[in-house]
């Protein structure tokens, strides 16, 4: 191999050792993020997660639906908008939310995890063993 391949393959392992390691940081700051969230602050989280503190505006139907003004179509379609709003309520606030939440958190955080540290593991194993060769080499040649 020539000096530019050399080098060239020296930044190349360096750098994708860098990046998987990067990789693993995240992956692994996020799991302990969201342990930390649930187990020590579970209060840490209540206030993030915009879809579970966003309502849709559901006003004064419950009366409507009782209403002479309305016809019978109009009360059905109203107490199923309202079947519909409580189902949405249970999936979309409170404990429910942030599970799924933090769920789809560890889910991301140990897909990266997995991936990156493979290939961060290959990278810098190659690296070691080119020094531990390279170091060999230079004692050979000093004897």
């Amino acid at each position: 191999m020539s000096k530019t391949t050399k080098i060239i393959r020296t930044v190349y392992l360096y750098i994708a050792a860098l990046v998987s390691l990067i990789f693993v940081a995240v992956g692994t700051g996020t799991l302990l993020n969201t342990a930390l969230k649930t187990y020590v602050f579970p209060k840490a989280e209540k206030g993030g997660y915009s879809r579970c503190n966003e309502q849709p505006p559901v006003y004064g139907l419950d009366g409507m639906k009782n209403s002479n003004l309305a016809t019978e179509e109009q009360k059905q379609q109203i107490a199923n908008l309202i079947t519909d709003y409580e189902n949405w309520k249970k999936n979309n606030t409170g404990e429910e939310c942030y599970s799924a939440e933090r769920q789809s958190n560890v889910v991301d955080a140990i897909t990266m995890v997995v991936i990156a540290l493979p290939i961060y593991l290959l990278h810098w194993r190659i690296i070691k063993k080119e020094k531990e060769d390279k170091e060999e080499k230079e004692e050979k040649t000093v004897q």
